[in-house]
């Protein structure tokens, strides 16, 4: 059930032959690790920006002569340095940050390689119990990237030492302050972001699950279904009842009439609704990509709740990787049960980049996909948020029109729901008669209901929200 795309409300994004779409050479290709061709180009690294004399431009791009012994020891060509200082520049992020996400550098690898060239120690792992912070600190630490805040540690000697795991070191800086101050280096340790942020994820793991479970309950109680009713619900439901179940005794006849007439109502009701909305319906009519700098995107957070899902996970790679998005500002959250062997088995099977992180909710209950996705809400870092299930399909550019929609719409917009459509709809009569229903509500009946402001139920994915954390 792939989501299309959105508009007001029920937005719908399709992008057909005959539409034209900005393709600025700011955004680089695919993100997932079966990447396919993007629809934006990459930035070149041919012609006068990658040689003058023989050596790379350090006047254009002084971080590339900064960064120079760390990639050396790697074998990085030259070609990759500079478009990743392209791609620094264009998408307003770091250098370092771009090399990472590029795929060419390993992270162990190219983490081990700046300890050696600082003349620190590299931690290949670091443990829970390790970090020197409390709980509460270590689930703030996860809201943002990790690094932005020096850790602190303990080492297997009982030392304490301060871990470098960030993707935005200022390495002209360190090196300065280490040649300053030579002993400071006993106490510094260099590690990858992933180590920090799983030992991060292990030490907040009990604070995760207290949120997941009743976090909505003790911030906003009106809006959990922990109370299923109050005082005033629960007194007109038991007279009600009572009631309901006097009548039936003292008037069957007449109660069981009253009972059709109510339902039959309520029935003709519901089908004079869709009527109005079938007069209304249209087919979609993508809106255009206007123009825009890839350095204003935001950070964009996608969250997959996968369950004994195994087999469908490299579609759900290569169809996160034609996302039309930035590699450096998206980051991908897969939320697995962490006695789910076999799913998450399946997806480590794959060489993720460094943007794509698998989230292992423990096993308590209740065991549900609103539960599981409440675990990760925490960790997201990203100003906009979208659900998708594992089967889904999301157009290239749905990304790029939820942010436009949600630019125009104003502050009040805080979500959009994606239009869903059946893949399989010719398959036969029963998927025929399911991709009708679908083509109905989102085509129909939730657009109708958007336009008038009324209550808008959500698909249950495909749905984008500004401002979550």
């Amino acid at each position: 059930m792939p989501g299309r795309g959105v508009g007001d409300g029920v937005p719908v994004r399709r992008r057909g032959p005959g539409h034209s779409v900005p393709a600025p050479a700011t955004l680089d290709g695919p993100v997932g690790p079966n990447a396919g061709n993007g629809v934006y180009r990459e930035p070149s690294a041919s012609g006068p920006l990658l040689r003058q004399g023989g050596g790379v431009m350090p006047a254009l791009f002084p971080e590339l002569e900064h960064w120079a012994p760390v990639l050396d020891r790697l074998g990085v060509a030259d070609g990759v340095r500079v478009q990743a200082a392209l791609r620094a520049r264009v998408h307003g992020t770091t250098f370092q940050r771009e090399i990472l996400i590029s795929g060419r550098v390993g992270e162990d690898a190219f983490y081990r390689s700046l300890a050696d060239c600082l003349g620190v120690r590299f931690l290949p792992l670091v443990a829970p119990e390790d970090l020197v912070l409390q709980e509460k600190h270590a689930l703030a630490l996860l809201r943002r990237s990790p690094g932005v805040a020096p850790a602190r540690v303990v080492d297997g000697g009982g030392q304490a030492a301060t871990v470098l795991a960030t993707d935005r070191l200022d390495i002209a800086a360190m090196r300065a302050w280490l040649s300053a101050a030579p002993a400071l280096a006993s106490r510094i340790r260099v590690a990858t972001p992933s180590a920090v942020r799983q030992a991060l994820l292990g030490r907040a793991r009990a604070s995760l699950s207290a949120l997941a479970v009743s976090g909505l309950f003790e911030r906003l109680p009106h809006c959990s279904a922990v109370i299923i009713a109050n005082a005033w619900q629960g007194f007109l439901i038991g007279f009600g009842g009572f009631f309901a179940v006097a009548a039936a005794v003292l008037a069957p006849l007449e109660t069981l009439i009253a009972l059709q007439g109510f339902l039959s109502l309520f029935f003709f009701g519901c089908v004079l609704l869709r009527i109005m909305a079938m007069t209304v319906a249209a087919p979609p009519e993508p809106p255009p990509i206007e123009p825009f700098a890839a350095r204003d995107l935001p950070v964009y957070s996608v969250l997959v709740a996968l369950y004994r899902e195994a087999g469908i996970v490299p579609e759900l790679l290569v169809a996160l990787g034609r996302l039309q998005w930035p590699r450096s500002k998206l980051e991908i959250k897969l939320v697995c049960e962490s006695d789910d062997d076999d799913t998450i088995a399946a997806i480590r099977a794959h060489p993720l980049r460094p943007n794509i992180e698998v989230i292992e909710v423990p096993p308590a209950g209740p065991r549900t996909k609103p539960k599981a996705l409440a675990y990760a809400l925490p960790t997201v870092e990203g100003e906009f948020v979208v659900l998708y299930d594992a089967e889904d399909k999301p157009h290239p550019l749905q990304l790029l029109e939820a942010w436009q929609r949600f630019r125009t719409g104003g502050p009040d917009l805080a979500c959009l729901q994606a239009p869903l459509e059946i893949s399989n709809g010719n398959a036969g009569p029963i998927a025929r008669l399911f991709a009708l229903e679908y083509a109905a509500l989102f085509r129909g009946l939730l657009p109708f209901l958007a336009r008038r402001r009324l209550v808008l139920p959500l698909g249950g994915t495909s749905n984008h929200f500004r401002g979550l954390m």
